[in-house]
């Protein structure tokens, strides 16, 4: 009877100690292209965009801001608590510089948010 009871016992403290396991963590991730990136650009001629580099910005509705750097590839992540954010592709000393989009981010794993920002070339 004293095993069954110290087998519960011992039963019930590792269960009571097990975890979830690691917590996710919110935010979102994806790449950073820059188009156009020719000069002109014709029907039927190849003119893919660009990966792009530099700051990827977040910032929440109290007007805090998180930011990263993208990889060579255009490749960025960031861990974002769950809230409303604007995300935008800022080029390192000036123009040119994404559109801001809006996003709520949800607990639970990243999301994909794929920017893009305009050259200029025309």
């Amino acid at each position: 009877m004293c095993r069954i009871a110290a087998a519960g016992l011992l039963l019930a403290l590792v269960a009571c100690g097990r975890t979830s396991g690691p917590a996710s963590s919110s935010g979102i991730f994806g790449t950073v292209t820059a188009g156009p990136t020719c000069p002109v650009e014709r029907a039927g001629s190849p003119c893919p965009p660009a990966p792009w580099v530099g700051t990827v910005r977040a910032t929440d509705d109290a007007g805090h801001g998180t930011e990263t750097r993208t990889d060579e590839s255009g490749n960025y992540t960031l861990t974002l608590e769950p809230g409303s954010y604007e995300v935008v592709a800022v080029t390192d000393g000036g123009p040119p510089t994404g559109q801001p989009v809006a996003i709520d981010v949800r607990a639970g794993p990243p999301v994909r948010l794929d920017l893009t920002v305009d050259t200029g070339i025309r």
